[in-house]
């Protein structure tokens, strides 16, 4: 099961909608699966939707919650596969005599006529009319990517709505809960999106999906110290490289040296020192220096010594 799947579960769980102003919040969450999910248009001179469903559960959760808000049905009448996502997608549609009513109470369609863009003040004025239209809008075109430990994709968090104006509201809706997302272009879509991780961490507290916060935390613990471990290994990696390129150089001017007569000039540390090297080219600086019990810097200095006459030695023969 995707983590998509496990944040939708959680919400049909628990439901939207509760206390006193239950039915506002359900007319909320429903207008918002209209906006993700519905096609609006006009049949015989009369406002009409349908809604389509990749997921039974959610469909079934808003077949009941059309019924609690609206007192209207919604019916499946038709289902076909999609073989872009591999699901059956479920075509679900509201009775004709009861879609202008709906789309009324959904703060959808004017009491004038047509139908309105944006989300609607009223029907978003009380913070739990909020969550519930967030909730309703993540169920109906919401999806969660949360990446695997190697992969190089980040984590992502949208919603999809087929218009500009409402897309844009909702961004400015989830401001509201300090929820910072930006806003592109998909085909004819518009789609809202959360790369940060710690901004989807604050938007499953905010919806109160408390299982799928924790199953989030722990996956990210996860990638970060999986993220941990390769950046030490790749440090690592880099600084063996880093000894292995100074050993030849090393290796390289002593040999220079002992092919002079300069060699035989140098102190008896830095014979010593040349010895060592050539018999140990793969050992680092630091080991060489725990072999003569002298500190690292000591050697360090010696070697720059040893590399310094080489050059001397290049610069002569030029």
């Amino acid at each position: 099961m995707s983590f998509t799947s496990d944040i939708k579960k959680e919400i049909i769980s628990r439901g939207i909608g509760r206390g006193k102003d239950a039915l506002a919040e359900k007319q909320a969450g429903a207008s918002a699966f209209i906006r993700t999910s519905g096609t609006l248009g006009e049949k015989d001179g009369k406002p009409t939707f349908f809604l389509v469903s990749e997921r039974e559960n959610v469909a079934e959760f808003f077949m009941a919650l059309f019924s609690e808000a609206f007192g209207a049905e919604l019916a499946i009448t038709r289902a076909t596969w999609d073989r872009m996502s591999g699901r059956d997608k479920l075509l679900l549609q509201c009775a004709p005599q009861r879609a202008e009513e709906v789309l009324t109470k959904s703060r959808i369609l004017k009491k004038t006529g047509g139908f309105k863009e944006g989300i609607s003040a009223t029907l978003v004025s009380t913070e739990g009319r909020k969550i519930a239209y967030i909730l309703g809008a993540f169920l109906g075109g919401g999806s969660c990517i949360v990446p695997s430990e190697n992969a190089s994709t980040g984590y992502h968090l949208e919603f999809v709505f087929s218009s500009l104006k409402t897309a844009k509201d909702f961004c400015m809706l989830l401001a509201e809960f300090e929820l910072i997302a930006r806003l592109t272009a998909r085909k004819e879509d518009s789609v809202v999106y959360i790369k940060s991780k710690e901004q989807i961490s604050d938007f499953l507290s905010v919806i109160g999906a408390k299982n799928a916060l924790k199953k989030f935390s722990g996956l990210v613990e996860k990638r970060d110290e999986a993220n941990r471990n390769n950046r030490a290994q790749n440090c690592m990696s880099g600084n063996a490289d880093k000894t292995a390129i100074a050993s030849v150089k090393q290796v390289v001017a002593i040999q220079k040296l002992s092919e002079s007569e300069v060699f035989l000039t140098l102190s008896e540390d830095l014979r010593q020192l040349a010895k060592a090297r050539l018999k140990n080219p793969s050992k680092s600086l630091q080991e060489l220096a725990d072999d003569f019990g002298v500190s690292k810097s000591c050697l360090n200095h010696r070697m720059r010594r040893i590399i310094e006459l080489s050059s001397k030695i290049k610069d002569n023969e030029e």
